[in-house]
């Protein structure tokens, strides 16, 4: 069946790709200029949409092996195997196709003929030079890797890995494509990226049922279920981050009427609708009805009606087969609309977006920014500056809204949650807003002084009070087990992750504190800060990594969720005094440069106010010297009550064993320390007191009740 299934699915995603391609407009030819040729005309989108096709079947086997298919403590039964080395033979036509992308892509970029561009020389030049040459070639190294791991998979952690690993080798393109090229660089390469990955896992996923031959019917209806649960969510990702995304490369409604590729994305759209309407509207009530077998409420019949419904149960469970078959047929077709679907999102990859002339900055420093150069910077205007980073808001109302609904699950079962837990990671999440779209994220990338403030707020202020929230606890209480016949589910995924070897590193307090006190060093004190400081991107990357760091080391601090391994408090005082003079000798470092720092970025910008970029540095030093105070003692005092109310609890747990017992086991070895060392005899130990038992009617003093001697 999995052949089958494929093959189709890759013809029509090739016709509706060639259909886009000789619809488009014809190559010109000028006079005297070089040609690719039609093979690379050809060729490279055909490449293309077999690599695509080769992705969703390895992200869709691996998702069955390590999510859809049930396995027993850990370990992957035969069909989840099956579907592993299914999954490598895809990850090595991905590989290989990946190869030929990049072979056609050189050959288009460079208007050579593909027989010139298979030259070793020429290929390794074309992949130091070309961003799409480097994205291509990390594609087909990684799916290489995971053609070669998927084949001998056993459990269903290491399935898991590879699967995030399928996931992550389908965004490097997106970085070197069309949404690179747009204003909002960030939130269109971030949009893409959300698009692309949810519709292959959806896509991916339906792939794997469809190909579910030896698995039990109840088997196959419960990954049928969790696939249904979990289609629901990739569509909703796909329709957000597709409207993004068209939206930030078209600039508008007009261009979907007036352009060609409007009417692709137009067509695009169509294609999902209709894949949600086959999916959500008819599959899902198809999917209730063959997993309840549509028997009636036993609790309502009556005595009579016994035998009907014994009768009805047997009809249902012998129509199990005709209700698999009819699921087939039906994913069948929407499995159908998708891969055309994919085949236009190939040819679209091939079309250039529309380009509004009047809308492109004629100003080179509004071209840098993304945005005209903000007016002379202010107190009022800093407090009062606004322009919405839509990546940090789209993340941060993500996370308030699933922080929330575990308080809200966790109020519904009858379980309380703290209101201070609640109210500080909201705080926390506030104030990251502020520094992404307020005045501070407006003035950032104009002086190092204002970016330096964002990063001091992000790495040392935000992660406290989102640390002091407890968020991993909260999820650990709302989420629930997975039911049977499952053995994992999102809880259990959490608490692998916690138990994992990167949750070992990435919070081990050796490498949050050199993480913590190095990373600024590494980007200020190197060539670094310039190239991120180039890209939106980048610029993205940083915040994000600086609010992280600050969160893991914060929450070996003073965090409250479970870690492999958290140290004593008094390590824990070491660890914050040990960061202090690393900051301070960053500030004193920064002042006393005299070459500006991230001079490829700030010395393009063209700003008519303000103080010069070194002076504006030495400022920026001064806040990295003196803004670790305030956070430093918040934390001390925090640190200070937590210690105390560990040694208050454990106080009274130590008196609540003494009680119990009525031995202080400590107090007497400390008693006949003491005696040693004045040379006395030790006192002996007190023996807990018995009290006595007392006589039952008829004993006579015997110990063992017995008339007496």
């Amino acid at each position: 069946m999995a052949v089958p299934v494929v093959a189709l699915a890759a013809l029509l995603a090739l016709v509706a790709l060639l259909a886009v391609v000789a619809t488009g407009p014809a190559a010109v030819d000028l006079p005297g200029l070089p040609d690719a040729g039609s093979l690379t005309h050809w060729g490279l989108p055909v490449a293309r949409v077999v690599s695509e096709v080769a992705a969703v079947g390895t992200v869709g086997w691996l998702l069955a092996a390590a999510v859809l298919i049930p396995a027993q403590q850990g370990r992957l039964g035969a069909a989840a195997r099956r579907h592993g080395r299914a999954a490598a033979a895809s990850a090595a036509v991905w590989a290989v196709a990946a190869l030929a992308e990049l072979v056609f892509t050189a050959s288009d970029i460079t208007a050579r003929t593909p027989g010139d561009v298979l030259d070793p020389a020429a290929l390794r030049s074309f992949v130091s030079a070309s961003p799409q040459g480097r994205a291509l070639l990390i594609v087909a190294v990684a799916a290489l890797v995971v053609a070669l791991v998927s084949a001998t998979l056993m459990s269903t952690i290491a399935a898991g890995w590879l699967l995030a690993l399928a996931c992550a080798t389908l965004l490097p393109p997106v970085v070197t494509g069309h949404a690179a090229g747009s204003s909002q660089h960030a939130l269109a390469v971030i949009a893409l990226g959300l698009h692309i990955t949810a519709a292959v896992v959806w896509m991916g996923g339906l792939l794997a049922l469809l190909t579910m031959r030896a698995l039990p019917d109840t088997t196959f209806f419960a990954a049928l279920r969790r696939y249904s649960r979990l289609a629901a969510w990739a569509a909703g990702a796909t329709a957000v981050g597709g409207v993004a995304s068209a939206a930030v490369r078209l600039g508008g409604f007009g261009p979907l009427f007036d352009d060609r590729y409007g009417l692709l994305v137009l067509g695009k759209a169509a294609g999902l609708l209709t894949a949600v309407a086959l999916g959500g509207l008819v599959r899902r009530r198809m999917i209730t009805a063959a997993a309840t077998g549509d028997r009636p409420d036993a609790s309502t019949a009556t005595n009579a009606e016994a035998s009907a419904n014994t009768d009805a149960d047997a009809d249902a469970d012998a129509g199990t087969p005709s209700r698999l078959s009819a699921f087939r047929r039906l994913a069948m077709v929407e499995i159908c609309v998708l891969a055309a679907t994919f085949g236009l999102a190939a040819g679209l990859s091939q079309t250039a977006p529309p380009v509004n002339d009047s809308a492109l900055p004629t100003d080179p420093t509004e071209a840098l920014l993304g945005y005209p150069m903000p007016p002379a910077i202010t107190p009022g205007r800093l407090l009062s500056s606004w322009r919405p980073d839509w990546v940090f808001l789209g993340l941060v109302a993500l996370a308030a809204g699933l922080y929330l609904a575990g308080v809200i699950r966790l109020a519904r079962r009858g379980d309380s949650w703290p209101v201070g837990r609640t109210v500080g990671f909201l705080t926390g999440l506030a104030l990251v807003v502020v520094v992404t779209s307020g005045g501070l994220g407006v003035y950032g990338p104009v002086l190092l002084s204002v970016h330096m403030t964002q990063h001091m707020i992000l790495t040392m202020l935000a992660p406290i009070p989102l640390v002091l929230g407890a968020p991993i606890t909260l999820a650990l209480r709302a989420l629930r087990p997975a039911s049977a016949p499952y053995r994992a589910g999102p809880r259990e995924w959490l608490l692998a992750g916690l138990h994992s070897w990167p949750a070992r590193v990435v919070t081990h307090p050796l490498f949050v504190t050199a993480n913590f006190a190095g990373s600024l060093y590494v980007l200020y004190l190197s060539d670094l800060l310039g190239y991120l400081m180039n890209s939106h991107l980048g610029h993205f990357a940083m915040n994000a990594h600086f609010l992280m760091t600050g969160f893991y080391f914060f929450e070996v601090l003073i965090g409250v969720d479970p870690l492999p391994k958290r140290p004593p408090h008094p390590g824990r005082v070491l660890m914050l005094m040990a960061v202090v003079p690393f900051h301070a000798f960053l500030g004193l470092t920064i002042m006393s440069t005299s070459t500006v720092l991230g001079s490829s970025w700030y010395e393009q910008l063209v700003r008519p106010w303000g103080v010069s970029p070194l002076h504006d540095q030495g400022t920026a030093g001064g806040i990295t010297w003196s803004f670790g105070e305030i956070p430093t003692l918040v934390v001390l005092l925090v640190l200070a009550v937590q210690w105390a109310r560990t040694d208050e609890r454990r106080a009274r747990t130590r008196e609540r064993r003494v009680d119990a017992s009525g031995v202080d086991a400590q107090l007497d070895a400390y008693n006949a320390y003491l005696a040693r060392l004045s040379g006395e005899r030790p006192a002996p130990a007190a023996t807990p007191t018995v009290p006595p038992v007392p006589a039952q009617r008829g004993d006579t003093g015997s110990p063992t009740g017995g008339p007496g001697s």
